[in-house]
């Protein structure tokens, strides 16, 4: 069986919430979302492109993935050519339909990384035999390439995307064979992704890359590419980098992923023309490993919709996630919030996007379907929009540990009992962990309640070294958090930043500040003297933000609308021009100790966390009365359904620094802490210490026990900054 379960044959996969919203949610004029059953094809299908065409001339789509051709409608498989393999990987990282040589029939063209080639597979005359490959160019290792039109001519050109060149090729018909022409562009169209449309209006195509847009001239073949460097995305932007109307004002906007990292973006084009600007928004940070994007609908309303899934093991288990559960997801935009609604379009444990997905009709009946292909399979996912299906929940084989210090047991009431062995027995394990923690914190919003910030800063003061702004973003609709933003003096580039979280104290955010309170706990003004930027958002009912109504709001906990407002002040990080977003920690104390904690349990765009005087093992906290954590600020349900007993709680705080792992804590943790003892301290420790070697390699856990009491002593905490320096480089 391997690491996947062998039941997910035809079923169809759905979920109650959205089972929820199509039963008893009328919106006039908005499409239901389509439900979508997961067919694998080939499961031992290792390639990560696939092609869609008719390739035996009946009338009947067929796919062409790696090795083999598959007849539709049953998928029944023919040999069609034999791939290189290079250090354990299928040399076939595009599969783009062209007729190359004009004689009519569709080719196939591949760019390669580890090959450096692009290649072009001649579809055989007669439906069958042998795809003969010719080699094109060597240009250098690519991340997979698309075809455009980049000169206007009315044909397809390929637009690979290098690691170290920029370059398209146009195809030229030619009675010796078709003859393919280099066309450079400049050094600054470098990176990890690219994109091709009409950033600007003028009618013709533009280069996006991480770096900016490139505009072009008249002759897209001679004329020089202008750089436009008016933005910067992340690094390891996806493929394609996607040039897209968003918000239908009738210009361009800009969507990518996070190809080895998390999160899903798009950026805004403001005031075009001379006046052009752009506005970055998250639209969802759950989502890991986001490779590679398409626009279809698939609801039928004849808007395009973001389909953004996960790659599968692009960099063999090296990044954050990559061994998060499989997921495919649709993104509509919604107008009147400008925000995303997100549907699930696979939880199949092995369908993944790949490198070169393909949204098409395959069965003709008139909604679009998915093919996707990976390291872990090739799989059809069928839309059944407006049938009659039946509807399955398929939970996960591995659920919650079976008592909170056992973070590697098999779960309790399960039909198999699986010990988690691997990484991907922990991710479904960690993932299971999450939602325990949802059950009493309540559900993690999504993409939905991602309205724009609308950063207002109401105060700005130059300091010695640093700048210091008052603020406030919009979390959700209707609600602002009042913030204080550091940004340092000095040198340009892209520095790190912090999440800086306070304690239980009247001025909130006021005391890391530097404003008042404790000496020993004005970490985000050290931390700014430090090179970093710092932001430091109040705490609902604290501070600027004590008018917070936890009666009348949508959370079951004041814990989760405190976690939702720390995901928006990461977004609001990551928006600056002068921060690095894979350089992001979080510091707390007390009250902010636990909520760093809680915070990077669920975003994983947090790199290190540092906790003083947060945690404790539940059964360890005050002799395991845990009235203290029951106020509406904090968690009720800990009294109002688990009455207040450890042993009845989903979660402890085990599974919260686990699900954290491998990422970098720096654990405060004084002997003589009376809120939180240290010995339910070195309980937990001990036990996420077991869960480390089934992940890759990270900053680890560091733990300090001073003799003090709850505070967080200077030497201690200067280590921990220059823990946090040795990673995050300020």
């Amino acid at each position: 069986m391997g690491l996947f379960p062998d039941d997910m044959n035809n079923t169809v996969l759905h979920y109650p919430s959205v089972l929820f919203f199509l039963l008893l949610v009328v919106c006039p004029g908005q499409a239901a979302d389509p439900v979508f059953r997961v067919e694998p094809i080939d499961v031992e299908n290792e390639c990560g492109a696939v092609a869609v065409l008719d390739i035996n001339h009946d009338g009947i789509t067929d796919i062409l993935c790696g090795n083999h051709w598959y007849a539709g409608p049953n998928w029944k498989r023919h040999r069609a050519r034999q791939v290189e393999v290079i250090r354990g990987r299928l040399d076939d990282y595009s599969n783009l339909l062209l007729d190359v040589d004009g004689d009519g029939l569709l080719d196939v063209i591949s760019c390669n990384y580890r090959s450096q080639s692009i290649y072009w597979l001649r579809q055989p005359p007669r439906g069958g035999g042998v795809w003969e490959r010719t080699v094109a160019a060597k240009p250098g290792s690519m991340e997979t390439g698309r075809l455009a039109d980049i000169d206007g001519d009315g044909r397809l050109d390929v637009l690979p995307n290098g690691t170290k060149f920029a370059a398209w090729w146009s195809i030229d018909p030619s009675p010796d064979g078709p003859i393919w022409n280099r066309h450079d562009l400049p050094a600054e169209a470098v990176g990890h992704g690219i994109g091709f449309g009409d950033i600007d209006g003028d009618g013709r195509g533009d280069i996006v890359s991480p770096r900016g847009w490139f505009r072009s001239g008249t002759n897209a073949r001679s004329d020089r590419w202008q750089p436009m460097l008016e933005f910067q995305l992340h690094r390891d932007a996806g493929l394609p980098i996607l040039v897209h109307d968003v918000d239908d004002d009738g210009d361009a906007d800009i969507v990518w992923g996070r190809g080895h990292q998390c999160g899903l973006y798009w950026l805004e084009q403001k005031n075009g023309g001379k006046k052009r600007s752009w506005q970055q928004h998250t639209i969802d940070s759950e989502l890991t490993q986001v490779h590679s994007l398409l626009l279809a609908d698939f609801d039928g309303d004849g808007k395009r919709d973001i389909i953004a899934g996960r790659r599968y093991l692009g960099h063999d288990g090296k990044d954050i996630g990559e061994h998060d559960p499989m997921r495919i997801d649709g993104y509509h935009f919604q107008q009147e919030s400008r925000s995303f609604r997100r549907f699930p379009i696979s939880r199949h444990p092995r369908a993944a996007t790949g490198l070169d997905p393909k949204a098409i009709d395959i069965d003709s009946d008139g909604d679009q379907d998915l093919v996707v292909a990976d390291r872990s399979g090739l799989y059809l996912i069928r839309n059944r929009l407006g049938e009659n299906v039946k509807l399955l929940t398929r939970p996960n084989s591995i659920g919650p540990p079976p008592s909170p210090g056992k973070l590697l047991a098999p779960s309790s009431g399960t039909e198999v009992a699986t010990t988690i062995n691997n990484g991907f027995d922990w991710g479904l394990r960690r993932q299971a962990i999450l939602k325990q923690m949802e059950t009493v914190m309540g559900p993690l919003p999504g993409p939905q309640k991602r309205v724009p910030l609308d950063v207002k800063t109401s105060e700005t003061h130059d300091e010695p070294g640093f700048t210091r702004m008052k603020l406030t973003f919009q979390a959700e609709p209707g609600d602002r958090v009042p913030a204080y933003l550091f940004v340092p003096k000095g040198r340009q580039g892209k520095r790190p930043a912090m999440l800086c979280l306070h304690q239980t104290t009247g001025i909130g955010k006021g005391e890391p500040a530097g404003l008042g309170g404790r000496n020993e706990l004005h970490y985000a003004l050290e931390l700014v003297r430090r090179g970093y930027v710092c932001v430091v958002p109040d705490y609902p009912s604290f501070g600027d933000y004590t008018k917070y109504d936890f009666e009348n709001d949508d959370y079951v906990s004041g814990t989760m609308k405190a976690i939702w407002n720390n995901h928006r002040a990461v977004d609001f990080l990551e928006s600056l021009p002068q921060v690095d977003a894979d350089r992001i920690g979080c510091i707390g104390h007390s009250l902010g100790g636990h909520n760093a904690l809680f915070t990077a349990a669920f975003d994983q765009r947090l790199k290190m966390v540092v906790t003083s005087c947060g945690f404790t093992a539940f059964h360890h906290y005050y002799d395991g009365r845990l009235a203290g954590w029951t106020s509406p600020r904090y968690m009720p349900r800990i009294r109002d359904v688990y009455d207040n007993d450890p042993d009845k709680m989903p979660f402890d705080f085990y599974g919260v620094l686990a699900a954290i792992a491998p990422r970098g804590i720096f654990i405060n943790a004084p002997l003589k802490d009376g809120n939180f003892d240290v010995n339910g301290v070195r309980k937990v420790v001990g036990a996420v210490e077991q869960v480390v070697p089934l992940l890759p390699s990270g900053p680890g856990i560091q733990v300090r026990y001073p003799d003090a009491g709850h505070g967080f002593p200077d030497p201690v905490r200067v280590e921990s900054y220059r823990w946090l320096d040795n990673v995050l480089r300020p």
